[in-house]
C-alpha cells in the first residue's frame, strides 16, 4: 500500500514537473484522505502575501496539503548562500515575522520563523556556485 501512495505522488510530481504551464494538480493522498495540491511558478495562497522573497528569485515546485495547512515551496535565488541567509534573516523580521532561530548546519542553513500561530522553516543550501535554494515550509494550524 505504501508503494502505491509513493507511486501516485511521484506520478503527480513528474506530471507537473514536465509541464510548461503554471497549473496546479490535485491528488488525494490515499492513506490520509487529505488533498495534496501540486503547483509551480507562483507562491501558493497559503503563504502570506508579505512573505519576503529576494529580487530575481524563481519559484519552483509547490505543494499544499489542504487539510492540514502545510505548504512547501522551492525557491531558487541568484545569490550565494550567505547572501540569501542574510536576506531572509533581515527581511523576515522587517515583514513582521519572528526569527526563532538561524543556524548553520553541514552544507546548509536552517531558519525557523513564526508569525501569530503559524510556524515555518527555510532550509537553505547552495544549488550550484552562485545560486542558492530555499525550501520554505509553512504550517498554519
Amino acid at each position: 500500500m505504501r508503494w502505491r501512495i509513493l507511486v501516485v505522488i511521484a506520478i503527480a510530481v513528474l506530471g507537473v514537473g514536465c509541464s510548461d504551464t503554471e497549473e496546479t494538480t490535485t491528488t488525494a493522498a490515499v492513506a490520509s484522505g487529505e488533498d495534496v495540491i501540486f503547483g509551480e511558478g507562483q507562491m501558493p495562497e497559503t503563504i502570506p502575501a508579505d512573505f519576503p522573497l529576494p529580487a530575481g528569485s524563481a519559484i519552483g515546485s509547490t505543494m499544499v496539503v489542504a487539510d492540514t495547512g502545510f505548504t512547501e515551496v522551492v525557491v531558487r535565488v541568484s545569490a550565494e548562500l550567505g547572501v540569501s541567509v542574510e536576506f531572509f534573516d533581515q527581511s523576515l523580521a522587517r515583514a513582521g515575522f519572528d526569527v526563532d532561530s538561524s543556524e548553520q548546519g553541514e552544507n546548509r542553513w536552517l531558519i525557523e520563523f513564526s508569525k501569530d500561530s503559524a510556524k515555518g522553516t527555510i532550509d537553505l543550501s547552495e544549488a550550484v556556485p552562485g545560486i542558492s535554494q530555499a525550501v520554505v515550509r509553512y504550517n498554519v494550524p
